[in-house]
């Protein structure tokens, strides 16, 4: 088992938003020294720090950002990327690290700055370079042609599952509005450090209604008003192989995670294959989940689980999810660590699930027990 004692993000921001001039590596510092303030003594018995990045500058991102937060250079720290799911892997990584018995204080998360990506070229000598060789989107898979792939798989998975494009709608809408409510009633203020006193997040849209959704929408199923949008954000969470520290006891006890591979034109149906891993590695029923904290890469995502496993929508992402805070890509699957966590304490429940799918056919599911409330 490892245990979570401290969790803390920054508020999402948009593309060229708030952190245009903001390099990922010090939003991720900025949250380690936030750690260290709100946890005295951590600075001294952390043992390794572990982040994720898709878009970055590249390197070794969490070794600068180790340093920048002052930590001794003597504290090791390594990268991840896979996509999407990179935060919450990351998180696996350390849990693994913790239950195996090599390491007992770690902090891990992921960071993400799409404003300040680099453009990217192929080498003249890579086949896959055309025209300028510059490039967007990486391949995923030897297969891919698609310039778009992970929009063209959304939608031949939202074709399959037969939903209608005001069901997609109607969930984006409700994202919205449940974020707006989380964010006014400060149930997140505690778990949020800010760069400066005035940030918020950025992308959430109190006033957004149904009519304005359907005037932006086009006649696909998956389009800028059923996906999620490039965002900018950093979350880094601390894992201990205690139950508290110092008089802190721990928010969450981490009880089963797992890793799936899936079909690549299909990549957000991965979802399913990993919640049908995750219990069956945990031997419970899907019914004694009390929370899901499902990634809303695309609108999608959640309605695979609520109409194939017959999941109340009422469990389904209570403060909101991507669509409406944004998608940090690194950072994601942190930042839905993190809420399912607040979801877990707000609503008084025991047992949360969090799902992120990644380009590529990948996702990762996670398990955890609420430890901050009376059960």
């Amino acid at each position: 088992m490892s245990y979570i004692i401290d969790a803390v993000r920054v508020p999402i921001g948009k593309v060229n938003g708030i952190y245009r001039h903001v390099l990922p590596e010090e939003l991720a510092a900025f949250l380690i020294k936030s750690l260290i303030e709100r946890n005295p003594g951590l600075e001294v018995i952390v043992q390794e720090v572990i982040l994720a990045n898709a878009f970055g500058t590249g390197g070794n991102m969490a070794r600068y950002a180790t340093l920048a937060a002052g930590l001794s250079n003597k504290v090791p720290a390594f990268t991840i990327d896979s996509q999407c799911s990179g935060g919450l892997k990351s998180i696996e990584i350390a849990h693994q690290y913790i239950k195996s018995g090599n390491l007992e204080y770690i902090l891990a998360g992921g960071m993400e700055s799409k404003s300040l990506s680099p453009e990217k070229k192929y080498h003249p000598n890579d086949k896959r370079g055309k025209g300028d060789f510059s490039y967007k989107i990486a391949k995923f898979s030897p297969e891919q042609t698609s310039e778009e792939p992970l929009l063209d798989a959304a939608e031949q998975v939202a074709l399959n599952l037969g939903v209608s494009k005001m069901e997609l709608l109607e969930w984006c809408l409700d994202s919205h509005k449940k974020a707006a409510t989380a964010i006014s009633s400060l149930i997140l203020n505690s778990f949020i450090s800010r760069l400066e006193a005035g940030h918020t997040d950025q992308s959430i849209k109190p006033n957004l209604s149904l009519g304005l959704l359907k005037k932006a929408s086009s006649e696909k199923l998956i389009d800028k008003t059923t996906s999620s949008h490039f965002n900018d954000a950093s979350a880094v969470l601390f894992l201990s192989k205690n139950d508290s520290f110092g008089e802190k006891k721990a928010i969450a006890k981490i009880l089963e995670t797992i890793t799936v591979g899936a079909d690549p034109n299909l990549a957000p149906a991965a979802i399913m294959t990993a919640l049908d891993a995750l219990l069956l590695k945990s031997k419970i029923d899907i019914a004694d989940i009390d929370l899901f904290e499902i990634n809303e890469s695309f609108a999608i995502n959640p309605l695979l689980i609520i109409k194939n496993k017959g999941v109340s929508a009422q469990k389904v992402n209570v403060l909101g999810g991507a669509l409406a805070y944004g998608h940090a890509y690194g950072a994601s699957g942190a930042i839905n660590l993190l809420h399912l966590c607040v979801s877990l304490q707000t609503f008084n429940k025991k047992l949360g699930v969090v799902i992120i799918p990644a380009a590529g056919g990948l996702a990762t599911a996670m398990l955890i027990e609420n430890l901050k409330n009376d059960i």
